[in-house]
This record gives C-alpha cells, sequence and structure tokens, in this order.
C-alpha cells in the first residue's frame, strides 16, 4: 500500500465486528444476552446508532449478517446504521452481503494508518503475526466472539468483546495498553 492509498483512521473513525444481524443462532453460540434475535438487532442498531454520526467512518470486521439472513432484511439494518460503512469480509459475509449493500469498501485484509502513525492491520480473522509485525504494527480482527484474549498488538473487535458497541482506535489503543504483551510460550521465532 502506498501513502496515496493510505487511509488516516481518526477519532471520526470506529471499529465493530461479528454483528450477525438477523441469525437467531448467535445468541446461544456467544451466548449473547438477549432474548430474541429482534431485541439483539435492535439493541446494537440503538448503540451503533448512539456513538457513530451520519459523517464518521465504520470499519466492520465481518460477519455482518447470518449466512441465513434475507438480503432484504440485511439491506434495511443496513440502511439504519450511521456513517459510512467499510467491510473487511469474514467468513458469513456472502456475495450479496459484500456487493449490494452499498459498502465504500470490501476487502479481505486492509492496513490504515492511527494519527499517531501506528499502522492496523485489519482481518476478520485473527492472525499470529502480520506485515509489520516486527514493526509495531498492531492487528484487529474479529471472528473469535471474545474467545481468544487481546493483547498489547491484537485486539477482537468483535462485539462479544466490546461490549456490544463499535469503539474508536484511540479508546481501543487505551484498553490494549492495560493489557500484556503478545506471547507465543514456547514458541521460538527466528528472523531470516
Amino acid at each position: 500500500m502506498g501513502n496515496a492509498d493510505a487511509i488516516i483512521v481518526d477519532h471520526t473513525h470506529w471499529f465493530v465486528g461479528d454483528t450477525h444481524f438477523g441469525h437467531a443462532g448467535i445468541i446461544d453460540m456467544a451466548m449473547r444476552p438477549y432474548a430474541g434475535i429482534r431485541a439483539h438487532d435492535q439493541d446494537l442498531i440503538s448503540r451503533w446508532n448512539s456513538l457513530v454520526r451520519p459523517t464518521d467512518t465504520v470499519w466492520h470486521l465481518g460477519d455482518f449478517a447470518g449466512e441465513d439472513v434475507l438480503f432484504d432484511d440485511a439491506a434495511a439494518i443496513f440502511k439504519r446504521l450511521h456513517g459510512t460503512k467499510r467491510l473487511i469480509r469474514g467468513n458469513h459475509d456472502g456475495d450479496e452481503v459484500c456487493t449490494k449493500l452499498g459498502w465504500a469498501s470490501v476487502d479481505d485484509m486492509r492496513t490504515v494508518i492511527a494519527t499517531d502513525g501506528t499502522k492496523v492491520v485489519l482481518c476478520h480473522y485473527p492472525l499470529r503475526e502480520w506485515h509489520g509485525f516486527y514493526s509495531g504494527n498492531v492487528h484487529f480482527h474479529g471472528h473469535t466472539h471474545d474467545r481468544l484474549p487481546s493483547s498489547r498488538r491484537t485486539w477482537d473487535c468483535g462485539v462479544d468483546h466490546q461490549s456490544f458497541m463499535p469503539m474508536t482506535f484511540a479508546d481501543i489503543r487505551t484498553k490494549m495498553e492495560q493489557l500484556p504483551e503478545l506471547t507465543f510460550a514456547g514458541v521460538r521465532m527466528e528472523l531470516d
């Protein structure tokens, strides 16, 4: 990615993932505290819109809706959500969700730059190592539904880890600074 392609993320950029809108099975699978999928979806929409302004940007780190959700239902929710929305494709994001909802961009992986110069590697899946790993770049992901611990270098942007709401880079970074370093106990990592 050249500097001309770089997207700078500031206080108007939000990160979230694994919303699984309309996916009734996610309530039991991820042990979400909702009586049903309608209450789930309404609460996530309300929390999102209480933080995100219409002119803000939201980076969705995958699994916007469930695979079995009708496209029209997913589209109706998408339209209710504030902000310019960018998708990092997840395993539940089918072709219609990726191509017809009106995302500003759809990527499998993307690197953005925070205003403090930190490069953030975005991918739906958690990575053990990423571009710039040895240079201080950090990694935001989803997919794990708060089953893998975050660290000073990695952050789970899924709603299960973020109190069911989007967060800014600054808020995430503050929380990351309170966490231990990323380690792979017993794994020897050598540079060539």
